[in-house]
């Protein structure tokens, strides 16, 4: 069997196939990012202990409050819920929160439930709450499978 030297390019002394390989291994043991992220345990406390720490915030006949954003310069904590959009101050001082609500017409649920919709199904759910500027918040919403995005003054906002 007869083994042909490797090919080097001029001026260089390598073989095409040694720079190849140090390239390769350049880029595969290079980060992606440039730089290696830390790795940060999670901290998990029992609900039993965590309560010391947590302000609870409830509002009856109010349901799914999935949708949370703090603005730090109004010091405000919005939640979005199931028709209705809650401000809270930061930090909780038992201020009463400020609200307003963003409820489905009639004639909407109605349509979602000619659709096949349960009626659980067919109400608002907040889905995005964004800040559009120093004094308005984006807001989606589900709409009874109809979405829709609107914007919301902070002075819109009503105590409850």
């Amino acid at each position: 069997m007869l083994i042909s030297p490797a090919r080097t390019r001029p001026g260089l002394g390598l073989p095409l196939a040694s720079l190849f390989r140090l390239l390769l291994l350049a880029v595969l043991s290079s980060p992606v990012s440039g730089r290696v992220p830390r790795s940060v345990p999670r901290t998990s406390l029992p609900s039993s202990e965590a309560d010391s720490y947590l302000t609870r915030f409830t509002i009856p006949q109010t349901y799914n409050y999935s949708v949370l954003l703090v603005d730090p310069a109004s010091h405000t904590l919005y939640v979005g819920a199931r028709d209705t959009i809650f401000a809270l101050s930061l930090p909780f001082s038992g201020e009463r929160p400020r609200r307003i609500d963003w409820m489905v017409p009639e004639a909407h649920r109605q349509n979602c439930r000619k659709k096949g919709k349960k009626e659980a199904e067919c109400h608002n759910f907040v889905q995005i709450l964004a800040i559009a500027n120093a004094s308005h918040l984006l807001t989606c919403g589900t709409f009874a499978f109809d979405p829709k995005c609107g914007v919301i003054g902070g002075s819109s906002m009503l105590p409850l």
